[in-house]
């Protein structure tokens, strides 16, 4: 089982930053012939709800990847 975990609380547009990271880090196992290694959980910490509107999210969880969310709160001051 592959376990991945995302921080993205620092990006300014979250979604597109973890969109970015689904591409990059796990769809790319597909490029390289490796597509059975995409399983497992994917962890994700985050601040802006929005986030959980990114359009890898669905794709994903249909090969059997589950998310887990982590909300953490950003302080404004």
């Amino acid at each position: 089982m592959s376990n991945w975990s995302f921080d993205i609380t620092n990006s300014a547009d979250q979604r597109l930053e973890l969109d970015s990271k689904l591409r990059g880090e796990i769809l790319a196992l597909d490029n390289i012939g490796r597509g059975d290694e995409i399983h497992g959980s994917i962890g994700v910490i985050y601040s802006d709800d929005r986030v959980k509107g990114c359009s890898l999210i669905g794709p994903l969880e249909a090969r059997g990847v589950a998310f887990s969310w982590k909300l953490r709160e950003v302080s404004t001051s």
